[in-house]
């Protein structure tokens, strides 16, 4: 279907090293072969590809070929985190939140102040994380416009740019919690938390990940369940307990 034109190849440092192998071979013959086929067919395209990882870390792991890395390294861009470039964030926002209104929801704006927030953020979820937030908000919420209360609360209160502290590189979910459990009682200088820390920590982690599955499938309590590998009625019990905002209807 990209004869002749353009394939883009989206996170092409998560490729397992057998698919390597054989855009590899593409590169270097000019051609391929279909499934079930035995005629080589000619490929004639442009091929652009991106990763938001360091591809010269994943070579010395021996997890990305390096003689894929020099064909396809012919003319680079680097592109910053949304981090490094906070002006880009209003003209994002705008631009997620009119692709949802074409998807059919609710149309949404932010004001100044929470607007101001966002540009504040660490973004460790890049743009994606910024995507999916607009999809949230316009998906979640029945406000028409959007106030630094619920950005906080989304952000769950994350700090700003000047006392962020990187996570370390390839940080996994379960040392990230962790070590946020860690400064929880370091916070507490010796003392001991309040009883009952175990439903608080899961009812802290559990919301999150309710929250932006529900985003994610634009409100599809369905779709949000089968993702979460929950019953619907589980889902929808928990939805409750948590106090989370639904917005009905959404298709």
């Amino acid at each position: 279907q990209a004869k002749g034109g353009t394939l883009f190849l989206d996170e092409i440092g998560d490729m397992p090293p057998e698919a390597q192998t054989r855009l590899l071979r593409v590169l270097q013959e000019g051609e391929y072969t279909a499934v079930g086929g035995r005629v080589p067919i000619r490929a004639n395209v442009r091929i652009i590809a991106a990763t938001h990882r360091d591809l010269s870390q994943l070579i010395r792991q021996g997890q990305f070929r390096d003689d894929l890395f020099y064909r396809l390294n012919v003319a680079p861009i680097r592109l910053p985190p949304l981090r490094e470039r906070s002006s880009d964030i209003s003209a994002l926002v705008r631009h997620f939140a009119a692709i949802a209104a074409r998807e059919g929801l609710p149309v949404k704006t932010i004001d100044e102040t929470a607007m101001e927030r966002l540009r504040r953020y660490r973004w460790p979820g890049n743009v994606r994380e910024l995507e999916n937030l607009v999809r949230r908000l316009a998906a979640l919420y029945s406000q028409e416009v959007i106030g630094t209360d619920i950005i906080e609360a989304e952000l769950a209160e994350g700090p700003p740019v000047e006392a962020a502290v990187e996570a370390p590189s390839g940080e996994g979910l379960s040392s990230a919690v962790e070590r946020h459990i860690n400064d929880y009682f370091t916070a507490h200088k010796g003392d001991l938390p309040a009883a009952g820390l175990y439903d608080r920590v899961l009812r802290e982690i559990e919301r999150p990940l309710i929250v932006a599955t529900l985003g994610a499938t634009r409100g599809n309590q369905i779709k949000a369940a089968h993702l979460l590998g929950l019953n619907r009625n589980t889902l929808r019990k928990k939805i409750r307990e948590l106090d989370i905002p639904v917005v009905r209807g959404l298709k």
